[in-house]
């Protein structure tokens, strides 16, 4: 939503006794079912997860703002740009290390990385390795999770994983929880936004910061498959 737009809902909401929540630190967490409606400002992409924030800042979503709902707002409707459900999908199978090495170096993906993504601060590194521990893996080598991190998002923009559905792909995360980063992207596609639908698995700062169920899937339906 652009900032006007986003600034007359919320009026519209609380003038009707509707709380709106206003996402700080990290985007994830109105996925959160305590909040009922919350809204996320561009420069929260900035905040904690800043260097995940340069695909929001690389793609058509920049400068605006993200509402979400847990109920579709009067005068929004045929807005939504997706809506997401909880799945009891469980993936063929995940990607080996080999197969995530070809998907990052692919130049259709390559080509679409923001520099950003990569820059990788020792803090941060500790943090994921830490966090990945925390949910049941065995992980000692930060840029093997990275490689796992960079694959995941390539699987959305050049499926090499995904089931049918009949009107096309649905590609899915290719590996566990543990091993992700940055599920808002696809979540809130800025990743992916042309499959009619995505399976995506929480990554650690969803299952910390918004309480999301770690490995449980996700479906995201576009709105021509609502």
């Amino acid at each position: 939503m652009t900032p006007d737009g986003a600034a007359q809902v919320r009026r519209d909401l609380e003038a009707g006794g509707i709380k709106v929540s206003v996402a700080k630190g990290v985007v994830c967490t109105p996925l959160d079912e305590r909040n009922r409606v919350s809204i996320v400002p561009p420069g929260v992409w900035n905040e904690t997860c800043s260097r995940q924030g340069s695909w929001y800042r690389a793609s058509d979503k920049k400068g605006l703002f993200l509402l979400v709902s847990s109920f579709e707002p009067d005068g929004l409707e045929g807005k939504r740009a997706a809506m997401i459900s909880k799945s009891d999908f469980v993936p063929p199978r995940t990607a080996t290390v080999k197969e995530k090495r070809e998907m990052v170096c692919d130049q259709a993906v390559a080509e679409q990385i923001p520099p950003e993504w990569g820059v990788v601060g020792e803090t941060e590194r500790r943090i994921y390795l830490r966090w990945a521990r925390r949910l049941g893996s065995e992980a000692g080598d930060y840029d093997l999770l990275f490689l796992s991190h960079t694959a995941n998002h390539a699987n959305f923009i050049k499926p090499r994983f995904f089931v049918g559905d009949g009107s096309g792909v649905v590609p899915y995360s290719i590996d566990i929880t543990a091993h992700l980063c940055s599920c808002c992207l696809e979540l809130f596609q800025i990743l992916g936004k042309e499959h009619r639908g995505k399976l995506v698995r929480p990554c650690p700062g969803a299952s910390i910061f918004a309480r999301l169920k770690p490995d449980q899937y996700l479906l995201v339906e576009g709105p021509e498959g609502e």
